[in-house]
C-alpha cells in the first residue's frame, strides 16, 4: 500500500509541472503577432498633416502664403521636413501614421502612396516593409 501512495504522489508531482509547462506554452500561441496592414495615401510633413500650419491636413496654407521653398505638396513637405524639423508620415483621410523609415520616405514626399507593414496600435507607428507610388 505505501508503493501506490508513492506512485500517486509521484504522478500528481510530474502532472503540475506538465501543466505549467502546457499553459504556458498556450498563452505564448495566443500572443499578438503582427498584422500585416496594406495603406493608401500622402506622404506629407507632420506640421500640415497635424494642422500646424492649416487646418484641412493639407499644404494649402503654405503654399498660399507664398512661403520659400513651398510651391506644391512635395515642395512644401521636404522643407517642412528639412527645414521647419517636421518628419515623415503617411496621411489616410485624417488619420496619421507615423513613419519608421524616414529615409526611404523622402523619396515619395508629397506623392501619393501604397504602404504595407505593421502598426504598432500603442505608438501609432507604421513599421514600413515596402513602399511605392500609388496612381
Amino acid at each position: 500500500m505505501n508503493q501506490s501512495k508513492g506512485i500517486k504522489f509521484t504522478s500528481v508531482g510530474l502532472l503540475v509541472p506538465l501543466l505549467f509547462v502546457a499553459g504556458f506554452f498556450g498563452k505564448a500561441k495566443d500572443s499578438k503577432e503582427p498584422v500585416l496592414h496594406t495603406l493608401h495615401g500622402e506622404i506629407m510633413d507632420s506640421q500640415c498633416a497635424y494642422n500646424v500650419h492649416s487646418l484641412a491636413h493639407s499644404h494649402d496654407s503654405m503654399i498660399q502664403k507664398g512661403i520659400a521653398g513651398a510651391k506644391d505638396a512635395t515642395t512644401c513637405t521636404l522643407h517642412c521636413v528639412k527645414q521647419k524639423g517636421g518628419v515623415y508620415v503617411l496621411l489616410v483621410k485624417n488619420d496619421i501614421y507615423r513613419l519608421d523609415d524616414q529615409a526611404s520616405s523622402e523619396e515619395y514626399a508629397g506623392k501619393k502612396v501604397k504602404v504595407s507593414g505593421t502598426l504598432d496600435d500603442k505608438t501609432h507607428i507604421l513599421h514600413v516593409l515596402k513602399m511605392e507610388e500609388d496612381e
